[in-house]
């Protein structure tokens, strides 16, 4: 009788702690699966090309990648192949690129605009990011404008979409 009163309470803490250890792994799992890094604080934009490199390094830790880049005053509207237009109608591009610790440089190909809370942010991602290979570390990017543009924050976020409610999430960053 004693000998299955110790068997039960050796096994009700073994199950127990098989039980913490798989919530850490699962905790785990969740917090690497999302990440915000703060690229900027605000920078200008003109013709030339301009290198930020964050104080954190931007990681590919989940399947969407992004840079939103916060573009306060400046109204858009895209005209019929997609391309961007000031308030003004005159046309509008950006384009960039990351640049991983190892000197890769994966092209910011996909370009929009989008709105959140009355406020207008620049949505940039690669198709080469999405879906992929997770263990990218960005140590910068480099971006240019056909015109000047003074941007508000600019923050990078790498997030599980299939962890979302509608498979999209915005950085507290930019909150």
């Amino acid at each position: 009788m004693m000998k299955l009163g110790y068997s039960l309470i050796v096994g009700f803490f073994t199950a127990v702690v098989i039980a913490v250890i798989m919530w850490l792994l699962l905790c785990d799992h969740i917090i690497s699966s999302y990440q915000e890094v703060l690229v900027s604080s605000g920078m200008t934009l003109t013709t030339q090309w301009q290198e930020v490199k964050p104080e954190k390094p931007m990681k590919t830790v989940a399947d969407r990648n992004v840079l939103l880049i916060e573009v306060p005053g400046l109204l858009f509207d895209q005209d019929k192949a997609g391309r961007f237009l000031l308030a003004d109608s005159t046309g509008f591009e950006v384009e960039g690129y990351l640049t991983t610790d190892k000197g890769e440089l994966f092209y910011l190909d996909r370009i929009s605009v989008l709105g959140h809370q009355d406020k207008n942010y620049l949505y940039l991602c690669s198709n080469g990011l999405q879906w992929g290979k997770r263990d990218y570390r960005f140590r910068s990017v480099t971006l240019r404008s056909s015109g000047m543009v003074t941007t508000g924050r600019s923050v990078w976020v790498s997030f599980d979409p299939r962890t979302t409610k509608d498979g999209h999430t915005f950085p507290d960053l930019l909150m």
